[in-house]
């Protein structure tokens, strides 16, 4: 018989599913949409669909694993966990020992969003402190730039779209990404309402809008810049609300003012008369609503660009109302008890900036790393400069990845331990796309010997004398971790029957027109360099973009394709005698790879797109490319600072024949 049970997806994804597991003598056979979801509605995106197949698969590693002779280059066999366990447990003992806590980093990102992962950081805090990542490879950039005009980043309810007259898609491509954000959209056109896609590629999602506004590559703070100029000169601003609930005003017309709209223009790349009448309708028509995307948050000067876009809402009045606002993510660690990490047990501190992570563990000294423990992230395919965080990852004594796939970082890792999925957990999920919790139910017993990360930082911690410490079911430490839910009528007990709406989250932010900053008012941004980073010998803008077909670097080997392809505009390879379905070379600063190039006319000028996750094993890895550049505010990985050059391969492979005949002869 054929039984239902109801979870939460926990991938690193806006929508974060609700779902019923169909499970057929102890396997999982079908996932469903949970129909009584708020904002999932009873349907999945395609990756959630197929991730039973991810589940099983028979790349999926379900047994520890260790090198044969110790050394990175030797083949893995299988071990057993109690000897897995005692020797990441000797070796934690004996680099604290030797050389310090700090010489061990512990590196966890968010390949899930449960919420007992937070207890690898109580573990690492229970052993005196390690070093950690600070920064963000995902929205540290917005984070900062919303939290010093708002006080928080805090964006709109999604139900709350459907109030919106005017929907401005900047820089987000919902169909891809955000699949559930799709029928709120179309029900706003359905109202009558109008739905613009502001983006520098005619994106899928241009087919549910009325229309594209298509800005030159990373000058959306110019673009916005433009817009507000615009509203300025013509008198359209809501001065009521500026003078009532904002705060510089008067520096963030001075900064409007140091630029001529010709120049705006000029760096936007588009028509001042275009400029002009997307200014018109948005500070015209009330509610609007601005929805921002990632691409946004890949600058170094993202956090003002962020800014940018919040100063004009603030500056046409578009804050604290329904249907209106810039919504780009939500505040989630608000919602738990923070106390249960530990923090105050770590005796030590040490961070480098996860965009930096290449150069911080080579640099690091006093002590210098010896010992990494990877968990919930792929560091060497996801970070920028991979080939520098790879080299760094070889230098080191010891590497641990917990993981279900062997991945470009576990080819540095010296012991690998298979971790469960969310079919196999039972936890909880907080999601920064919107306001419903979920519970996280197991479906299924783990896959072989797989096994949670709650249980092996628990087996660790029994080895290292904080057991106690550490004991207790994942039910229990739910209960502690969401404590503060619960003291609002939320149990963890309620929260596993089905998902529940976020009693803390308004459906309308800072509808009081009351902010959490210095002021206690809007604050409006002053300064920003508007500036692109130009290198004539590498004139392309690399764009990373998220694909349909996978999340980030989960793909099996199976799915991943034969070659990386990258995309770029029909006027560009016209102009540099590009072909449709050619390979070529694909050259930054830092590394360069062999790619099959689409030709598509809905990319933008002077720009090439290369989709993020492709596996460096695999002739792969767009990071490979990318430069160790970190934005100015929010320590977020500025990957689309780096330039590239797309050159034929025949120069390189002749001269590469060339040195092989010198050999010959010589």
């Amino acid at each position: 018989m054929t039984k239902k049970i109801y979870t939460s997806c926990t991938l690193d994804c806006p929508d974060g599913c609700g779902i019923i597991a169909h499970v057929d003598n102890g396997r999982v056979v079908k996932l469903e949409g949970h129909p009584d979801h708020e904002f999932t509605k009873g349907y999945l995106c395609a990756k959630t669909y197929r991730f039973p197949k991810r589940l099983y698969s028979p790349e999926r590693q379900l047994h520890p694993l260790k090198r044969a002779n110790g050394s990175i280059d030797s083949p893995w066999v299988p071990i057993g966990w109690d000897e897995a366990l005692d020797l990441v447990a000797d070796r934690i003992r004996r680099f604290k020992a030797e050389t310090g806590s700090l010489s061990i980093m512990h590196y966890q990102r968010t390949g899930s969003w449960g919420v007992t992962k937070k207890l690898n950081h109580r573990f690492w805090n229970l052993m005196g402190g390690v070093t950690t990542p600070s920064g963000s490879l995902c929205s540290g950039a917005a984070r900062a730039g919303q939290k010093l005009d708002f006080g928080i980043r805090l964006g709109h309810d999604p139900s709350d779209i459907v109030n919106s007259k005017l929907v401005l898609l900047w820089g987000r491509n919902p169909l891809a990404t955000n699949l559930h954000l799709v029928p709120l959209l179309k029900t706003v056109s359905e109202q009558g309402g109008r739905v613009i896609l502001v983006d520098p590629v005619k994106s899928e999602s241009a087919t549910i809008c009325d229309r594209h506004v298509q800005p030159r590559v990373a000058t959306d703070a110019s673009f916005a810049l433009a817009l507000a100029k615009i509203v300025l000169e013509e008198g359209l601003e809501d001065k009521d609300y500026i003078e009532r609930h904002t705060d510089g005003f008067a520096k963030f017309r001075t900064l409007v003012d140091s630029h001529s709209l010709q120049s705006l223009s000029d760096r936007c790349g588009l028509a001042i008369d275009e400029l002009r009448e997307l200014a018109r309708e948005y500070a015209t028509t009330k509610p609007a609503s601005i929805q921002l995307g990632w691409g946004l948050n890949k600058y170094k000067s993202s956090a003002e660009i962020f800014r940018c876009v919040d100063a004009l809402a603030a500056l046409c009045g578009q804050i604290g109302i329904p249907g209106a606002g810039v919504t780009h993510g939500y505040d989630t660690q608000r919602l738990f008890d923070k106390t249960i990490e530990a923090s105050d047990r770590a005796e030590f501190h040490r961070t480098i900036p996860e965009p930096l992570l290449g150069r911080g563990l080579l640099e690091a000294s006093d002590p210098p790393i010896r010992m990494m423990f990877v968990n919930g992230g792929n560091p060497v395919n996801q970070s920028p400069n991979s080939n520098l965080v790879a080299k760094a990852l070889a230098q080191l004594d010891f590497v641990v990845v917990v993981d279900s796939f062997l991945t470009d970082t576990t080819d540095y890792a010296h012991v690998f331990l298979p971790t469960t999925t969310f079919l196999e957990e039972e936890d909880a999920l907080v999601s920064w796309g919107h306001n419903i919790l979920g519970g996280v139910n197991p479906a299924i017993d783990p896959v072989g010997e797989s096994r949670s990360d709650l249980w092996i930082v628990q087996q660790l911690a029994d080895r290292l004398g904080i057991g106690e410490e550490m004991a207790g079911t994942p039910r229990e430490w739910l209960r502690q971790i969401m404590s503060p839910m619960q003291a609002k009528g939320v149990t963890v007990d309620a929260l596993l029957q089905g998902p529940i709406r976020c009693p803390v989250a308004p459906l309308i932010p800072f509808a009081d027109k009351k902010f959490p900053t210095k002021s206690g008012r809007f604050e409006f941004i002053t300064e920003i360099e508007v500036e692109q980073r130009k290198d004539p010998a590498f004139p392309l803008t690399l764009v990373t973009n998220f694909s349909k077909k996978w999340l980030l670097s989960q793909m099996t080997e199976t799915e991943h394709p034969k070659l990386a392809t990258v995309r770029v505009g029909a006027d560009w390879a016209a102009n540099h005698g590009i072909e449709n379905g050619r390979q070529m070379r694909l050259r930054s600063a830092v590394g360069e790879l062999v790619v099959e190039v689409q030709v598509d006319p809905r990319v933008g000028k002077e720009m090439v797109i290369m989709a993020v996750g492709t596996w460096m094993k695999r002739g792969g890895g767009v990071n490979i490319l990318t430069e160790d550049i970190m934005t100015n505010f929010g320590e977020m990985a500025a990957y689309g600072e780096t330039r590239v050059l797309l050159e034929p391969l025949e120069p390189a492979l002749a001269a590469a024949t060339r040195g092989l005949d010198l050999q010959m002869t010589t």
